[in-house]
């Protein structure tokens, strides 16, 4: 890392070429920009599968079962963290996404 220093007091954000200037604790330094790895594991390929297929089924529901499904979150009170109510498109990815759970009674 080195420091910027700039005689008229310059400062410097971004990039250029291969150097990244940032500020760091108060003071501008600059960075050499490395490349990410990019291999993604086999879990993390098959999460972005299972995410692409959860897009494409939203995508393709009709009017009614999205209304129904907002319908669905309000009489079963479902809401995020922060206490608000989930939408229809909030709903069918949590749908997609989670593991179903089966209950088995005798």
């Amino acid at each position: 890392m080195v420091k910027v220093t700039s005689s008229t007091g310059d400062i410097k954000r971004g990039k250029q070429s291969l150097a990244v200037y940032q500020g760091h604790y108060g003071q501008e330094v600059r960075r050499v920009l490395s490349p990410k790895s990019g291999i993604p594991s086999k879990p993390q390929l098959r999460q972005r599968l299972r995410f692409q297929q959860a897009l494409a089924w939203r995508a393709s529901l009709s009017r009614e079962a999205r209304r129904y499904l907002d319908g669905f979150s309000f009489s079963h009170g479902l809401v995020d963290d922060y206490g608000i109510p989930l939408t229809w498109d909030k709903v069918a990815l949590k749908i997609a996404l989670e593991a179903p759970r089966l209950t088995i009674s005798s």
